[in-house]
This record gives C-alpha cells, structure tokens and sequence, in this order.
C-alpha cells in the first residue's frame, strides 16, 4: 500500500510504500497517495529541517554490498552538504568507481533517508530520478534549513 503526505514547498507527494514492517521504497511524485502516513510525515520534517531522521527499517533484499556500502556512505552526508560521485566512491573504498555510485544513486529506493540528491557530478548537478529542478529544491530547500 502506498502512503504519503504532500510537501508544499516541493509541490509533490513523498510516498511511502511498506511491505510488513519494511519499507521497500520511498519517492517523490504528483500523485496523491492511497492513505497518509505517519511515517512520510516524520521524513518530511526531517527534509524541512524540523526533526532528526527517523529510523526506517529498510528493505535492503537484493542489495549488492557495493549498493550497501555506497548507501552508507551517503547516509553520512550532512544535511546542506554534498560530494561528488567520485569522492562518495573514494569514501566507499572503491576510487575511480564514480559511475558505478551514479547508477547506485539511480536505483536508490529510498530517497531523502539515502539522500542521493547530496551526490553530485564533479562539474554540475549530476542526474536524479525526480528531474534536476527537483534535486535543486531539494539542495535549496536543506541549505536554508541547515
């Protein structure tokens, strides 16, 4: 089942979906949920800046444990910061694999709590599922509130 909550300022649902008590992916989009949620609420004040991040038990079945290392490295990306593709590899023990982290970042299930959006290309944005403007609202919107 698919639960949400809308955020004004970046005009779009979080949505989150579970099955049992993980989760298996958390997105953004113009589609209202089925049911709000608890749980998108709490992430969305962790994005606002009002709140630390929730715990999340997330689903991590198939999972390579490169994925698992590059996920815990963006985890570590304070909140109003970045690095780029190939110093999150670097952090990860794997230099030179920034492309690799690239298609990590773009299959990460689990946006805002692995905040890809943190990861950027040496010279730019870099690519993101939700579309530049949004990875841009999403950098606005954390170095206002940090």
């Amino acid at each position: 089942m698919t639960e949400g909550i809308f955020i004004e300022p970046l005009g779009r649902y979080l949505l989150v979906e579970r099955s049992g008590n993980k989760v298996v992916r958390i997105c953004f989009s113009f589609d209202p949920p089925a049911e709000p949620s608890e749980l998108a609420g709490a992430i969305a004040d962790f994005l606002l800046g009002r709140t630390p991040c929730p715990e999340v038990e997330m689903d991590s079945a198939g999972w390579t444990e490169f994925q698992k290392r590059i996920f815990a490295v963006v985890r570590e990306i304070p909140r109003g910061q970045t690095r780029t593709y190939g110093e999150v590899a670097a952090l990860a023990g794997r230099p030179g694999a920034s492309r690799a982290v690239g298609r990590a970042m773009a299959s990460n299930p689990f946006v805002v709590i692995v905040p890809c959006h943190r990861v950027v290309a040496k010279h730019g944005l870099g690519g993101f599922r939700g579309g530049p403007d949004l990875k841009e609202k999403l950098l606005a919107l954390e170095s206002a509130k940090s």
